[in-house]
């Protein structure tokens, strides 16, 4: 499985992590799915209701206004992003929320060197799918 990024939504999500530190910042991926690979057509960024440090909560109703305009723009919920403090490896919160949204990518962007890592629930294990990064607009 390969992730499919621009190189502008990278560069968002890494100006994000950047303008919300030492805040975690979070959001939604929205995009189109295939056996072979997830491809982020729409980042939606979030307000971090815990404002915390170590965690993330996603605003419910940001969540649900994203997710119903994704939907009437043809797109399908693939996952989320936050930050870490840290280099970016899913903590034992992290995975405990993704078996909760088992097959969907979960992007983790480190606040100390913007490398991003991403994740994902196959078979009720966590697996690290790579991350391409494309010229597409």
């Amino acid at each position: 499985m390969i992730i499919r990024l621009t190189k502008e939504q990278k560069g968002l999500l890494i100006e994000e992590t950047r303008k919300k530190y030492p805040i975690e910042a979070c959001g939604v991926l929205f995009g189109d799915r295939s056996s072979k690979e997830t491809v982020v057509r729409k980042i939606m960024v979030a307000h971090n209701i815990l404002k915390s440090s170590t965690n993330f909560q996603i605003d419910p109703e940001d969540f649900l206004k994203a997710l119903y305009e994704a939907e009437k723009e043809g797109m399908q919920l693939i996952g989320f992003f936050h930050s870490h403090p840290a280099p970016p490896h899913a903590s034992m919160t992290d995975v405990r929320y993704m078996r909760l949204w088992p097959e969907n990518i979960w992007l983790i962007i480190s606040s100390l060197d913007n490398s991003v890592s991403a994740y994902q629930i196959v078979e009720n294990k966590a697996r690290r799918p790579q991350i391409g990064i494309d010229n597409r607009s």
